[in-house]
């Protein structure tokens, strides 16, 4: 029969894994069961939901695993938390909710008044057809994939909610290693050239470093993320000295693999996130935090190096990368011409004269490619298209209109609260993770005012478990153990 000190060293051990991912993975299937389903949603968005059109082949694998994801989290017997997750829930469920209404078929006396329907008015009047009962959508087929989109981050949703706190913390883990892998899979695409295999869409940026997703622009604000990501990583608590100054150390290192892989994207708005996550990251997560201050894990030298040398050592992977003809996002940021160009700015009135011929019923989710070779003027014409409006807040006016800017307008006033009561108590583990959770959500919603990130499945993955750890607060995890090996 094992002794009394023999149980306690076998608690020691146990407690001493907390947070770390082998422990998140420990326990009955029942407890388990969300966490795996969550990871096996995230490699297969990794694997096939970087893209943010919808006519590739993997959404033909990244949906119905998605799909059976969200089923399966639903059926497992463990205790959903409903109450801490009720607002991204509600906020969630309200948007789902307006693309349904889009779908619904409106009387012909109803459909016709609506502002925008002049055009379509008249030449069914010219054709001599009938006005039939039409929904408020344009393009009904893409409203109904848009809704169908969701699919992902309501599977995220299902199985975070079930999440023990142990397995909510081994997310800041997840989300690191994604990156990280994202990272090494484009050095090996920028070191291949272009038309290698690594490059696995069709429509991408050859010859640049897009990891998982086919967009530079949303693989640049991906990797942005981790530098937050990993300075939570080291501020978990843990009874292991040498443990605590090797995990910082091995956080430095993949923060300083990854800032060169961010510059060589070429995406200048990435440049913009990456500046503001790295002066996030000291802001919000000081080099010496109140709970560092009070142990006595590491020598005062170590956190004055920290303080000092991370500034310096980035500062000189940035210099070193533009002088060796790497830092492509330096390079386009600083050319002028390359901002006349820019379609989205030049497109822009265009999308706003759209914006108020529809308003405030809107044109439908998904509908801003067909909406706007209407009317896309003559002089802009040419073989490609213009598939986005490169600026998610004048397409959700354009096309949800009233109601999904009011809805934008309630995200913001959640998020702000959560952020300010987050900030109120600072040092706390869920307060960290709840930090963490504002930061990738504010960095991605910024990334859209750009570009369209959250169309791609895993950025929509990402940015839904950002609104989950928003959520956290202290008391949420009060029995669990406050040591970790993470």
């Amino acid at each position: 029969m094992a002794s009394p000190r023999h149980h306690r060293a076998r608690a020691h051990r146990s407690a001493a894994t907390y947070g770390w991912l082998p422990s998140a993975l420990q326990g009955p299937l029942a407890q388990t069961a969300p966490f795996y389903l969550l990871l096996l949603l995230l490699v297969t968005c990794a694997l096939g939901g970087g893209s943010s059109f919808a006519d590739v082949y993997s959404l033909l694998y990244v949906r119905p695993i998605a799909i059976i994801c969200f089923i399966a989290a639903l059926l497992t017997p463990t205790v959903a938390d409903w109450r801490t997750y009720r607002a991204p829930l509600l906020l969630f469920a309200v948007f789902a909710l307006l693309m349904a209404a889009q779908l619904i078929p409106l009387p012909p006396s109803v459909w016709t008044t609506l502002p925008g329907r002049a055009p379509y008015v008249s030449a069914a009047a010219l054709s001599g057809i009938a006005q039939p009962w039409r929904p408020i959508s344009l393009t009904p087929d893409l409203t109904l994939n848009s809704l169908a989109a969701l699919i992902v981050p309501g599977a995220v949703l299902a199985a975070f909610i079930k999440l023990t706190p142990v397995q909510r913390r081994a997310i800041v883990l997840v989300l690191i290693v994604l990156c990280g892998l994202s990272a090494a899979l484009g050095v090996a695409q920028f070191a291949g050239g272009k038309r290698n295999l690594l490059y696995w869409y069709q429509r991408t940026y050859q010859g640049y470093p897009v990891g998982f997703l086919s967009n530079r622009n949303h693989h640049a604000v991906l990797l942005a993320l981790v530098f937050p990501t990993l300075r939570v990583w080291t501020l978990s608590t843990t009874q292991n000295k040498a443990w605590r100054v090797r995990r910082q150390w091995v956080a430095l290192a993949l923060g300083a693999f990854t800032l060169p892989v961010i510059l060589a994207t070429g995406s200048r708005a990435g440049m913009m996130v990456t500046l503001l996550s790295l002066a996030t990251t000291f802001a919000l997560f000081p080099a010496r935090s109140d709970r560092e201050r009070g142990s006595s894990a590491a020598p005062r030298w170590h956190g004055r190096l920290l303080r000092f040398g991370v500034p310096a050592v980035l500062l000189l992977l940035v210099a070193l990368t533009y002088a060796f003809g790497r830092a492509a996002s330096i390079d386009r940021f600083l050319s002028l011409s390359a901002l006349d160009n820019d379609q989205r700015f030049l497109y822009a009135p265009i999308v706003l004269a759209i914006v108020k011929a529809n308003f405030p019923v809107g044109t439908g989710f998904g509908s801003f490619d067909p909406v706007f070779r209407q009317y896309e003027p003559d002089a802009i014409l040419k073989s490609s298209f213009y598939n986005h409006a490169h600026n998610e807040l004048f397409e959700l006016a354009m096309m949800a209109g009233l109601a999904g800017l009011l809805l934008l307008v309630g995200f913001l006033l959640w998020w702000a609260v959560r952020m300010i009561a987050a900030l109120r108590v600072r040092g706390v583990a869920e307060t960290n993770l709840a930090l963490l959770g504002g930061v990738v959500v504010a960095f991605i919603l910024l990334a859209s005012l750009f570009d369209y990130p959250l169309r791609a499945p895993l950025m929509a993955a990402v940015f839904t478990l950002g609104c989950c750890l928003l959520c956290e607060r202290p008391g949420t995890a009060a029995n669990t153990v406050r040591t970790s090996r993470l």
